[in-house]
């Protein structure tokens, strides 16, 4: 299971950590630890964070553990507080990746740097895949993990391939522009 953005964005703004670097979320366990008096391995934050990819249900204690943490009495209560599945017909410029047909071509720009990305499959998920990169670190044929692009935000992977390498990547500008090129 991987957490709602809405409730990655809260703890992130809670804990005051970006999840940059593998440090934080040992950081996180050890200040979930110090609110709760209950741990969380480093691993299943790994997975609520969508750092590491793994389809497991998450224990009714974990989730508990999160809203505890965050100030609520238990899951339920953090999940009805979010209002996770109660908007409608909301205004919004997410491109959400999952939602996208596969071999559309996006064009994002931010700063002065360029990326055109494909959709593809990769390793049995929904990734963009970099046709041309201008002025920006990455390079053709890069595949990233991302859930969502929106203008105005960083464009962050927590998972990006590099032939057999394994990183991350997130920019250091909002998306200024984007464009779906081809459905």
């Amino acid at each position: 299971m991987i957490l709602n953005s809405l409730i990655i964005d809260a703890i992130k703004k809670k804990s005051g950590l970006c999840f940059d670097k593998a440090k934080d979320y040992n950081i996180l366990c050890d200040k979930i630890f110090s609110s709760t008096n209950r741990t969380i391995g480093v691993n299943t934050i790994k997975r609520l964070m969508g750092y590491i990819l793994d389809d497991r249900k998450t224990n009714e204690y974990t989730l508990n553990t999160i809203a505890m943490y965050m100030g609520f009495q238990c899951w339920d209560d953090m999940y009805g507080a979010f209002r996770l599945d109660s908007e409608w017909n909301y205004s919004d410029d997410t491109v959400y990746v999952q939602d996208l047909h596969l071999g559309s071509t996006i064009k994002i720009k931010y700063l002065n740097r360029t990326i055109i990305f494909q959709v593809i499959t990769f390793k049995g998920i929904q990734a963009l895949k970099v046709i041309e990169a201008i002025n920006s670190s990455l390079k053709a044929n890069d595949i990233l993990f991302v859930e969502h692009l929106r203008k105005g935000e960083i464009l962050e992977s927590k998972v990006v391939y590099r032939g057999d390498k394994i990183g991350n990547y997130r920019t250091n500008g909002e998306i200024l522009e984007m464009e779906i090129i081809k459905v």
